[in-house]
């Protein structure tokens, strides 16, 4: 019977069931290569997703170092889906930004909200003033009334920088150089909207506050604006009138 049949039809049905295993391996391996993807991509989408959300109410002009500084803010995990577009994930991204807008409690921080234009009602808000990482807090602002001569005025304006010298007792020498000038006559300090007044507010670090209290009440100030960029050191000799022609 075996010599009746065609030459290699007795190899067809192994061959057959050999190509029909490995179709099965190989679509069995893609299933569950693509279930796999499939049960990750739904994982992830619903992973949950760790933004930053108001612990207090937050009050537009308030400055994302201050928030940080008050702890004003917490880090919740929500899952995407009550994730708001634009979440705030990275403290750090609001870095030098103040709120746009009020913000209320357990309310999702959001891009949307913080910008650099915002503007602070108040002077004790200013970025200038707060300073930022190791000089946080060692600034203080401090009204000296000038008149337009001493002043500069009105080429001195908010967001220059001075050198303060001072007369006292027949000599004039230089207090500080490189003074930031907060607030000039009339004229709000940099990023807020606190109210003007006829004074020269400048920015002292903390341990010179006295100083500059004592000069403005017992000497006569000099603002002497620096250049925008590339000063140079500012002369520091003590002058008196023994040797002013020197």
């Amino acid at each position: 019977m075996e010599n009746l049949l065609p030459k290699g039809m007795l190899g067809t049905p192994r061959r057959t069931l050999v190509a029909g295993v490995a179709a099965l391996v190989v679509a069995t391996i893609l299933l569950l290569t693509y279930l796999s993807h499939y049960r990750s991509s739904i994982k992830s989408e619903n992973a949950d997703v760790a933004v930053l959300r108001a612990k207090d109410f937050i009050p537009a002009g308030t400055s994302a170092l201050t928030l940080a500084r008050q702890g004003s803010f917490k880090v919740v995990s929500l899952p995407k889906d009550l994730v708001k577009e634009g979440a705030v994930t990275d403290a750090g991204d609001l870095q030098g930004q103040a709120a746009l807008t009020d913000i209320y409690a357990g309310q999702q921080l959001t891009t949307a909200d913080f910008g650099t234009t915002a503007t602070s009602s108040s002077l004790s808000a200013s970025s200038d003033l707060l300073g930022t990482k190791g000089n946080a807090g060692t600034w203080r602002a401090i009204a000296i009334s000038l008149d337009n001569s001493h002043g500069l005025s009105p080429q001195t304006t908010p967001g220059d920088h001075v050198d303060v010298y001072v007369q006292m007792n027949g000599a004039l020498g230089l207090l500080m150089p490189n003074v930031l000038v907060l607030a000039a006559p009339n004229q709000a300090a940099t990023g807020t909207s606190a109210p003007t007044s006829t004074n020269y507010i400048l920015r002292v670090p903390t341990k010179d506050a006295a100083r500059f209290a004592f000069g403005a009440d017992n000497g006569k100030m000099w603002l002497v604006l620096r250049p925008k960029d590339g000063a140079k050191p500012s002369g520091s000799t003590r002058i008196t009138s023994s040797n002013f022609f020197q």
